[in-house]
């Protein structure tokens, strides 16, 4: 038994490689000191950027860009069964390449996050189904 350990260590020994390769090394360099690449928000091309929180615990925040981006949210928090959270509603817009201004209008609550817009897709044989079918107040599916 001895003899077969001993063998498989030789083995085992003489399997390995025979030559060190050493590896490449990443080298660190420091970011410039010259500070930030804008000074202002004007210059980053942030035309309007604001947001407050009010002591309800409600908020609001938006921005606008050159590019031209613009979003706007507001939110607060709603009791949603024996739960607190946080339903927010809002819209963004961008022009695509091609010119086409997007706008999406949403809202995130108990429901769900839905959002609603031209540039949305929407499967008819599902739109045809959402006008022809809802749920009642005591949460049955009707058709």
């Amino acid at each position: 038994m001895k003899l077969l350990v001993a063998s498989l260590l030789v083995a085992l020994a003489a399997a390995r490689p025979q030559t060190y390769e050493e590896q490449p090394t990443v080298q660190y360099e420091p970011q410039s000191q010259a500070g930030p690449q804008y000074r202002t928000l004007e210059e980053a091309g942030i035309l309007r950027m604001d947001s407050s929180i009010e002591e309800d615990g409600s908020f609001v925040y938006g921005f606008e860009t050159t590019d031209p981006i613009q979003q706007d949210v507001a939110g607060q928090l709603k009791q949603i069964g024996e739960e607190y959270g946080t339903v927010m509603q809002g819209s963004y817009s961008f022009v695509t390449p091609e010119g086409q201004e997007v706008t999406i209008t949403w809202t995130a609550d108990e429901n769900g996050f839905q959002a609603t817009g031209d540039a949305i897709p929407v499967d008819a044989n599902s739109a045809r189904a959402a006008e022809t079918s809802y749920v009642d107040s005591a949460g049955e599916y009707v058709e």
